[in-house]
Parts: structure tokens; C-alpha cells; sequence
């Protein structure tokens, strides 16, 4: 794989090829990865790529009449060229450079493929860096106007290289703690930005930018005629096989993730189908948790298993939280979340397995397989409510629960003010219901709590939810958090069910085809019946990740307390958090033997514990996340003002 990098010096000073290899050796490779840097240096203009992974070419930058490109990219499909897109990396840039002169700011929309790439034109003295429709390979940038404009693959090229400073961004930093992605082009290093999916951005000798959005996506001709479910079903598995097919390189192996859900096992299966066929096989990576003695749970397992028995394609390994104990890696300087450690281990498992490129199932939940939330609500508010009824009834056996419980969860929450609803809940003796973001807003101060949107609300229409979620700025983020994590190995990821082809026909799918006597995801479903085991198919609960993980969590409550108690004396923290809402939250956390009956009861058929302690320590590893990172000259934690910034 290629990690791009590169430097336009606006000031009118040359670019040294030391300033190139400046920014290649700061990346860091895992260990027994190869790597080999290529850089062109042409007057103020300098580019350059590293290559990673077992067999590196070190090819320079693409120099094609009056343009030089460089590009992190796999194709799978391009106007002109049929059949296999297996491109070499000089193939691949020279069609950039074809379609930018033929198309320019819309070259990428002629193109389905993960790319981030970058083209200097020394006709127009013009700089253009553009990303894949979904954000699958990332994209960075640094402008200091009128001296420099840098951009790389990865944000330490740029930060770690000296090209731009690694101080923090306070109020960039709460905003990620709770989810507020508001600015998709934001990150926590003052002037650092991303280039967003599906967007091109241009820069003038004059060092002015001009950034165009080249794609989004649209529901253009909605299906409505709803006696077409059988055929739409077949049709977007004829669209699945081929977003799978596309994303199997003619050589080397390839990996998936399994987590025993429906994403994962079709792609799994599907993907181990294909490989079959060439006497190919896919290795697999399933998260499961550690087993105790004395602890009865149940986990994806039992899931999991049943793919790998009726497949045998598929070669499987199983980690555990307590297997990434060991994985000790260096946070992004760019990012809350940095390393997930889980993930790490997957990588490992995949760099002894000779793994090339990793599948993964992210990106279904938005407009593939989703679960068809607002649907009923969609249905009262439009007068549907013969269907809604059928419906009800339907949900009312699946999950065994009563209409009107059904109705007051999952029609009511939609179209309600938040206010009225939890006047209701409080009116039949429930605490309000709250959001992920809500409950982070909890451990701020007033002075933050109030200042952040948040995550996006879903409402009474399925469609607009649906392109809602693929828009907001987290999906992409997650999928840039793995193509980070992942360069160091060498690794890339996949994502088919992002394929550009596939989303555009599931955008158009009615809403009734989501949820159907009472099942989400109920095409997709439909689709898979000769993919999936039946017990993965017809699964409609999810469990709660790695029991063994929330368990340390209880047992561990009285260390979090007395982190807490040391927290609180750090007045520059006191400013950010609201310690007694933390403190509230690790007391609700239940002692350890009420978590394993709770445990004990999910596994015999009744609820499983509630998630909400889990995030009781989110509070405290965003302050150690501050205190690592905010130090001034003499130490001390930075402080943050409540108006914004630092002091």
C-alpha cells in the first residue's frame, strides 16, 4: 500500500528533498514491516510516497506531461478500461491525471474505487487533492498562507514532521468527547483539516482554496411499488456479490472481520464463495470475550462458529480484550480515540496470516441493512395505519413484548419533543430516556454542556434518517480511523457494502422493505438466505460486547473512585468536568455479583444488563487523555477556558 505526502512552497522557495524525507521517516512502521520512500521535487512543488508491506516497489511520483500525482488508491471502476481494475500504482495515477485534465473538479465521480490523491498542474500552477466518495482512504492538509501548504495520508507526517505544532485544541477535544461532529473538517491540532469525502479541493499560486463537493448521495427515482420485494432482494444481492468481487486483489490474501452479525457473516461468506472458486481461502477475525470460570454469559460465539461450520473456506481466529493487554501503541496526535487496541491485535493476527486487505461490514447500518428505526413513526404520520397495525402485531410477537410498549419505544420518540417525551416517561414511573451525547454533556461543566449539538436526531421518515447517517461526519471518521491504523502493517480496508452502486439502489428501497412483520433489516435478510446461517439470519438481538470487559469494569470500581478523588484536585480539570455527575455515574455501576446475575439472566432468555455504566469511565480516560497531552513548560496540566481555547 502508498502513503502519500507532499509540500507546495508558496513563498517562492524551492522544496529540498530533505523536507520530503523528513515527512516519510516520521511515520511509523509496525515491526517486520518493509518500507521505501520516493520523492520528486520540482522547484516549489514536492511530492512524495511511501510504500508499505511486504513487497514495496518504491516508485516515484507520476510525472504525465504537465502533471505530477501521487495516490493512495485501489479502482474498481473506470470509464474506458474493462474488466479487472488490478492496476499498477503508475497505471492508476496516469488515468488520474487523464480524467483531471478531461474532467477536473468531477474527475473523481467518474470513478468507483477508495483513493486520496493528489495532482499538481505546472500548466495552471495548480494544486488539486481529491477523496473517495466515502472517505475510505484519508486525507490531510497544513496552509500557512503565503509559506506553505503541506498534505499527507496521515496527520503525524504533517504534526510530528514540524510542519505544524502539536498543540491541542481544547474545544475541538470536548467536542469529539461528546460526539459532536459538526465540523468534518476539524481535528485537535489548531489548523490541521481533513479533506471530507467525496470532495475536491484546489489551491492557486495565489495560495487560495477553492473546495467542491463532486458527489452525495440522493434517493433518485424511489421504488414504490411494494410487490417487488423478492425481486429487489435479488437484486441487491446481484449488487452485494459484485461490491465483494471488486474488492478481492488477483493476488494475496485476504482478510475479513466476523463478529457473528449480519454485515460481517454475508461478507464473510460471500467473499469466502468467491475466493473458493480460485482455491483461495479468507481468514477471519472474530472479537469474542475472554471465558471465567465464574461467569455465565453468552457472547457471538455461538454465532460465529455456525459460519465457520458451514463454511470451510474460512479460516478463523478469535481474540479477546484480555489478548490486547500486551498491544501498548502511540495515540494519533490528531485524535481522541487514537489506537484501538482490539483492532492492533487484529492487525497482528493479519500481518502473520500475510494479510493484504481486511473486509469489513462498516457502513451497512446507514442504507444496506438498516434497521428500519422510524418506521412506524413514518407510518402514523402519513397515515398508514393499517400497515402500522400489521406491524405492531408483528413486533409485538417477534420481541414478545405488548403494542402498546412497542408503540410508546418505537413510534412516540420520533415525532415528540424531547420535553414531552420525558414528561410521559416520567408520568408512567421511567427516567427520562437520554443519548449517548447527552450522557457524555453530563460530566461537563455548564460552561461546555450546553455549547455542543451532538449527534444527529432521527425522525418520522426513514429515507431522510437513512441519509442522515451516511452524511454525518462519524462514518467517514471511522473509516479513516482504520485506514490510520491499519498503514503501519501494510494494511488496507475494504468496505463493500459502501460500494457506490450497491448504496445508490438501496437508497431508493421504501421504507416497508426495511421492516416487514416485524424484523429489521428484513430485505437484506431476504437476500441472504442462501449466505447466512439461519441462526445469523434470523438473529434479532444484539449482546452485549465482551461481558468480561463490563465485569472489570465493576470490579474495578473502587480504583476508578480514587482516580476520580485525584482528579478533582487539579482545578484546571474541575473547569471541564462536572466531577459530581462522574462520581454519580461510577456509583451506579453495579457491584460485581448483581452484573453476573444479570448476566445469568440474559443467557437463559431474559435482559441482559444495562449499558449505560459502561460509559461511567468515559470521563476519566478523556481526563488522562487531557493530562497526557496538555502540558505546559513547566508540567503542569494546560488549562482551558470556558469561553473557548486555552490559557
Amino acid at each position: 500500500m502508498d502513503v502519500i505526502f507532499g509540500i507546495w512552497k508558496l513563498d517562492g522557495t524551492h522544496v529540498a528533498p530533505a523536507d520530503l524525507t523528513r515527512m516519510g521517516d516520521v511515520f511509523a512502521c509496525a515491526p517486520e514491516t518493509r518500507r521505501a520512500i520516493k520523492h520528486h521535487c520540482a522547484g516549489q512543488i514536492g511530492m512524495g510516497r511511501l510504500a508499505i508491506g511486504r513487497n514495496v516497489a518504491g516508485l516515484p511520483p507520476t510525472c504525465d506531461g504537465q502533471f505530477l500525482c501521487v495516490a493512495d488508491a485501489r479502482l474498481y471502476r473506470a470509464p474506458g478500461i474493462a474488466g479487472s481494475l488490478d492496476l499498477s500504482t503508475s497505471e492508476r495515477e496516469r488515468l488520474f491525471c487523464r480524467l483531471h485534465g478531461q474532467f477536473g473538479n468531477d474527475a473523481p465521480n467518474q470513478l468507483e474505487g477508495d483513493f486520496a490523491y493528489a495532482i499538481w498542474d505546472d500548466k495552471t500552477q495548480q494544486l488539486t487533492l481529491a477523496r473517495d466518495h466515502a472517505g475510505v482512504r484519508p486525507l490531510f492538509y497544513f496552509h500557512k498562507p503565503h509559506d506553505f501548504f503541506a498534505w499527507a495520508s496521515h496527520p503525524d507526517m504533517i504534526v510530528r514532521s514540524g510542519l505544524a505544532s502539536e498543540d491541542l485544541d481544547v474545544e475541538a477535544a470536548i467536542k469529539s468527547f461528546v460526539f459532536d461532529m459538526s465540523d468534518p473538517e476539524g481535528t485537535l491540532i489548531p489548523g490541521l483539516r481533513r479533506l471530507p469525502a467525496a470532495h475536491v479541493l484546489r489551491i492557486s499560486s495565489k495560495g487560495l482554496t477553492d473546495q467542491h463537493r463532486y458527489w452525495k448521495l440522493r434517493a433518485v427515482n424511489p421504488i414504490k411499488d411494494l410487490s417487488h420485494f423478492e425481486d429487489c432482494a435479488t437484486q441487491l444481492r446481484d449488487l452485494l456479490d459484485a461490491a465483494v468481487s471488486r474488492r478481492l486483489p488477483k493476488q494475496g490474501q485476504i482478510g475479513a472481520h466476523l463478529s457473528g452479525g449480519l454485515d460481517s457473516t454475508a461478507i464473510s461468506v460471500l467473499a469466502a464463495r468467491i475466493l473458493g472458486q480460485h482455491r483461495r481461502n479468507l481468514h477471519t477475525y472474530s472479537f469474542v470475550s475472554e471465558l471465567r470460570a465464574d461467569l455465565q454469559f453468552i457472547d457471538e460465539r455461538p454465532y460465529v462458529d455456525a459460519t465457520l461450520q458451514s463454511e470451510p473456506n474460512l479460516y478463523n481466529t478469535k481474540i479477546t480484550p484480555a489478548d490486547c493487554d500486551d498491544v501498548i501503541v502511540d495515540a494519533w496526535a490528531d485524535r481522541l480515540e487514537g489506537f484501538k487496541h482490539q483492532e492492533e491485535k487484529v492487525l497482528r493476527a493479519a500481518h502473520q496470516d500475510a494479510v493484504d486487505v481486511i473486509l469489513s461490514g462498516w457502513g451497512g447500518d446507514e442504507i444496506v441493512t438498516y434497521n428500519g428505526r422510524g418506521s412506524y413513526a413514518e407510518y402514523l404520520v402519513r397515515g398508514r395505519w393499517r400497515l402500522l397495525w400489521a406491524e405492531l402485531k408483528g413486533r409485538s410477537a417477534v420481541l414478545g413484548t405488548s403494542k402498546a410498549r412497542i408503540f410508546a419505544n418505537e413510534v412516540l420518540p420520533y415525532f415528540l419533543p424531547a420535553n414531552l417525551r420525558d414528561l410521559l416517561r416520567l408520568a408512567a414511573g421511567k427516567e427520562p430516556a437520554i443519548t449517548l451525547d447527552q450522557k457524555l454533556k453530563s460530566f461537563l461543566r455548564p460552561a461546555f454542556r450546553n455549547r455542543w449539538r451532538g449527534d444527529i436526531r432521527l425522525s418520522a421518515n426513514t429515507k431522510r434518517n437513512r441519509l442522515a447517517l451516511f452524511h454525518r461526519a462519524f462514518t467517514a471518521y471511522r473509516l479513516e480511523s482504520w485506514a490510520l491504523q491499519g498503514a503501519p502493517h501494510g494494511i488496507q480496508y475494504a468496505f463493500p457494502l459502501l460500494d457506490r452502486e450497491l448504496i445508490e439502489f438501496a437508497i431508493r428501497l421504501p421504507t416497508p422493505f426495511f421492516m416487514r412483520d416485524g424484523m429489521g433489516r428484513a430485505i437484506f435478510r431476504e437476500a441472504m438466505q442462501d449466505v447466512l446461517p439461519e441462526s445469523v439470519r434470523t438473529r434479532r438481538k444484539k449482546l452485549a460486547p465482551f461481558p468480561c470487559s463490563l465485569m472489570r469494569l465493576s470490579e474495578q470500581k473502587s480504583e476508578y473512585l480514587k482516580e476520580l478523588s485525584g482528579l478533582r484536585h487539579d482545578p484546571r480539570l474541575s473547569e471541564i468536568f462536572d466531577f459530581d455527575a462522574v462520581e454519580r455515574a461510577l456509583d451506579e455501576i453495579p457491584d460485581p455479583d448483581a452484573l453476573k446475575a444479570s448476566f445469568v439472566a440474559e443467557a437463559t432468555g431474559g435482559d441482559g444488563p444495562s449499558m449505560a455504566f459502561a460509559l461511567a469511565r468515559e470521563p476519566i480516560e478523556f481526563a488522562r487523555f487531557l493530562t497526557g497531552r496538555l502540558k505546559t513548560e513547566t508540567g503542569a496540566t494546560a488549562r482551558s477556558d470556558p469561553k473557548g481555547g486555552q490559557t
